[in-house]
């Protein structure tokens, strides 16, 4: 049988299900594999579905184009490098633009289709589809699988896990750049009065020149003062194999950067911009050749070759990881190139003052690498104390402005959220990376001699000593901070700790008396605690944040200008505070080394505690507008409207989407796009359309923190009877939605959680239908005690009988709304 004809359905009408997974670490084929199981499992009796079939499907995927009445939007915005205080693309484009949104949701969809562009990986999805046949009516249903992780996700493995953990905190700064200006969007369209809007205006310019400092000189100021561990770290070659090692790396470089500088004029026309493409890498070629045969020719080459080769060799590593960053982070390769040079001159400096009072290369090497390390950490303290007056600024401009009250306060408040968390995760991990760092370089520096140029008064016997000056120094400070952070982790912890014990041990659900009061209880439970974190991170800490930041003044003026007014407040307790972020470092140091042993394994074992994290980094890349032009929301939209119009050639008489978590924000800020601009028909047929979300974000987490890109979900519902939104908002014919009662990132849409049995377990009734609250094409129920990650687990039995009447086609049995 061809492909051709295993891909085409049978003259008898068919049912397609597509599978939309959601946060945590699925592998392609996963979810839908699940459901599968679900659906033919069932708890009792024989099973519903049979004879199963699993085929690989390929989608071609063409780009999703914007909308054809986004006007201005149809053609992507110039691009621009990010500036100090300078708003999103999405604002400067919007504001050029003749009509100021009405939907701003909608314009940002478009704003982000408008400016992608596609790579070749993009072109084709490999889905999975898995076909089975209805006993009750022998009716066949083909289940296909929308996997858009590869898209939108943390690698696997505990170090890449860590370093995109970091990376993310960078985002979070410019997502709280990007809120504001979604306010400032709002105010210009409602025609708020010009002192409003003016102090708007300045609280954006605000928000920019934090994401800039974040991710521009503090980032790369921290990736210079790394690059020298680096350089450090060729001084422990002994002097005897340092002419073998320049022979050989020169030797090999030269090659390497002659295919490079061939490869690269083989790409470019005419000759001239061939030669101004291969003339960097041929000019490196040529050093490298040099630093070879003087090595060679030499027997005894001058210690000078080897500290600049060593010098050469990091800048080159720098600048390969400058590449990759500007990659990722728009207008960062100014400032890197001015870091890099900075860092260049002050090792061509500081060598040459210290060659006069080192006996030996390692300790002339070690000696002017704590020089610049010296400079730059200066640097990047005035960095942070800037960074720190306009952060305060804002947090207390964003208090005013939130005294407004609905949409503008909540949105504000998601500003301070990620302005504050950002940067006080980022000051933690920088803490431990340096303490680890001082603690290991410690052993190495023991017996080298140091006296700073810029910190500290006098010589310190040791290296290892004046490492841990610094770090004593900085951890009187942030240690009390961290103790603070703490504080409010445990609190949130304490807050999810009855929902993360579900995730790690799921209750088995019972439609029972027992089953509905223990389904209650960590309902009741999950509601408070939410109030309770929601204060916690939209007051308490952006307020820590504001004292904590007057603190590092007192600190820095102490630490650069001599002036002692933090030992004024604290007196002696700084050196308990320090010592106790040495020992941190030592403990640290351990772990570190444990996570890099484990990799893959560690990520797999706390996994499902990392749902978190993974759900903080979708919503980011949701509305995220990268440098490459391939934003996640627009590489899931156009790989999901492939596949709508795939199913939709086939022929299917209905097509139900099951989506979890974020695939439930996914699938229904496609399908209005789609609705809104009339092309949803077109693309996905005249076929009834339902839709099936569990676990949904939608009200809890988009709807409260982003409620100017989704006021369609209308306000906080009093009662289901008269709750929005409405399916045919998105084109449908059905929507339902389940949860778990303990569910920290979605649970209803329409149910209040105070509503009589909003937490009780969904029965079956005398038809084999579950028992919902049903209205208007919308049907809501709760699936018993749980957190996030088991939707698909055996105990969802009425999730089970709910998507088998979807696909029979079958009514829905009404109950009155609560």
């Amino acid at each position: 049988m061809s492909a051709h004809d295993a891909a085409t359905p049978s003259p008898a009408p068919r049912v397609a299900v597509i599978a939309v997974h959601g946060v945590a670490d699925q592998a392609p084929g996963q979810t839908v594999h699940e459901l599968a199981r679900l659906l033919c499992h069932g708890r009792d009796g024989a099973p519903r579905y049979v004879d199963g079939e699993v085929h690989e499907v390929l989608v071609p995927v063409t780009p999703l184009a914007p909308s054809p009445r986004a006007g201005g939007a149809a053609s992507a915005p110039p691009e621009a490098a990010l500036e100090p205080g300078r708003p999103s693309e999405f604002y400067l484009h919007q504001r050029g633009a003749n009509e100021r949104p009405s939907d701003l949701g909608l314009a940002l969809t478009d704003h982000l289709l408008a400016r992608y562009r596609p790579a070749e990986a993009d072109g084709l999805y490999a889905s999975t589809r898995v076909s089975l046949r209805r006993r009750a009516d022998g009716s066949g249903v083909d289940l296909y699988e929308l996997y858009w992780a590869d898209c939108s996700r943390l690698l696997p493995g505990g170090i890449r896990a860590l370093s995109a953990a970091y990376q993310l905190l960078f985002h979070l700064g410019t997502l709280a750049r990007d809120v504001v200006d979604h306010v400032a969007l709002a105010a210009a369209s409602d025609g708020s009065d010009g002192t409003g809007r003016r102090a708007l205006a300045a609280l954006q310019r605000l928000h920019a020149w934090s994401a800039w400092l974040l991710t521009g000189p503090a980032a790369l100021l921290q990736l210079a003062m790394l690059l020298l561990v680096g350089y450090g770290a060729a001084a422990f070659v002994p002097h005897e194999h340092a002419r073998l090692l320049l022979a050989l790396g020169g030797g090999v470089a030269a090659v390497v950067l002659a295919i490079v500088a061939w490869l690269a004029a083989q790409r470019a026309e005419p000759a001239t911009a061939a030669l101004a493409r291969a003339l960097p890498a041929l000019a490196a070629a040529l050093a490298g050749a040099g630093i070879a045969a003087t090595a060679l020719l030499d027997p005894t080459p001058p210690v000078t070759l080897y500290a600049l080769t060593a010098g050469l060799a990091t800048l080159a590593v720098g600048t390969a990881l400058l590449q990759r960053y500007v990659r990722t982070v728009r207008g960062a390769g100014a400032v890197g190139v001015a870091v890099l040079a900075a860092t260049a001159a002050l090792l061509l400096w500081h060598g040459r003052r210290d060659l006069a009072h080192a006996t030996t290369l390692s300790e002339w090497m070690l000696t002017t690498t704590l020089h610049v390390g010296e400079a730059l950490l200066v640097a990047l303290l005035v960095v942070w104390g800037v960074l720190v007056v306009v952060q305060m600024a804002a947090l207390a401009l964003s208090f005013a402005l939130a005294r407004a009250g609905g949409a503008v306060a909540a949105s504000l408040a998601t500003a301070r959220i990620a302005l504050s968390v950002s940067t006080a995760l980022f000051v933690m991990l920088s803490l431990v990376l340096w303490s680890v760092i001082a603690y290991v370089g410690g052993f190495a520096l023991a017996d080298l001699r140091f006296e700073p140029a810029l910190l500290g008064g006098g010589a310190y016997p040791s290296g290892a000593a004046f490492l841990e000056a610094q770090v004593r120094d900085v951890g009187a400070l942030f240690t009390p901070l961290m103790a603070l952070a703490g504080v409010v982790g445990t609190v949130a912890v304490v807050a999810v700790a009855p929902s993360l014990r579900e995730e790690l041990a799921p209750t088995a659900v019972q439609p029972s008396a027992r089953g509905d009061a223990a389904s209650a209880r960590l309902g009741r439970w999950w509601t408070r605690a939410r109030g309770v974190v929601a204060v916690l991170f939209g007051a308490v800490v952006p307020a820590l944040a504001l004292g904590s930041g007057a603190v590092y003044l007192l600190f820095a003026a102490d630490k650069i200008g001599g002036l002692p007014l933090l030992d004024a407040l604290v007196g002696e307790l700084r050196a308990s505070w320090g010592a106790l972020l040495v020992d941190i470092g030592k403990g640290l140091a351990a772990l570190t080394a444990v996570v890099v042993a484990l990799g893959a394994r560690f990520s797999r074992t706390l996994g499902k505690l990392r749902v978190a994290l993974d759900a903080v980094l979708d919503v980011d890349n949701h509305f995220r507008d990268p440098s490459d032009r391939r934003a996640p929301r627009a590489r899931i939209f156009s790989r999901y409207a492939s596949l709508l119009d795939h199913v939709r050639r086939l022929g299917y008489a209905r097509v139900v989407i099951v989506a979890h978590s974020q695939g439930t924000v996914i699938s229904a800020d496609l399908l209005r796009h789609l609705q809104h601009d009339g092309r949803l028909r077109a693309l996905a047929g005249d076929a009834p359309r339902a839709l099936v979300t569990l676990g949904s974000p939608l009200r809890d987490l988009y709807a409260a923190r982003f409620p100017l890109l989704y006021r369609w979900m209308g306000p906080a519902p009093a009662a289901f009877a008269h709750a929005g939104p409405q399916p045919s908002l998105l084109g449908l014919h059905e929507w339902v939605n389940a949860y778990r009662s303990g569910d920290y990132v979605g649970r209803a849409l329409w149910t209040p959680p105070g509503a009589p049995g909003a937490f009780d377990v969904a029965r079956i009734d005398a038809q084999g239908h579950a028992v919902a609250v049903r209205r208007d094409g919308r049907s809501e129920f709760c699936l018993g005690a749980g957190a996030h990650t088991h939707y698909f687990a055996d105990d969802a039995v009425a999730l089970a009988a709910e998507i088998d009447r979807l696909i029979a086609g079958a009514g829905p049995h009404a109950h009155p709304p609560a």
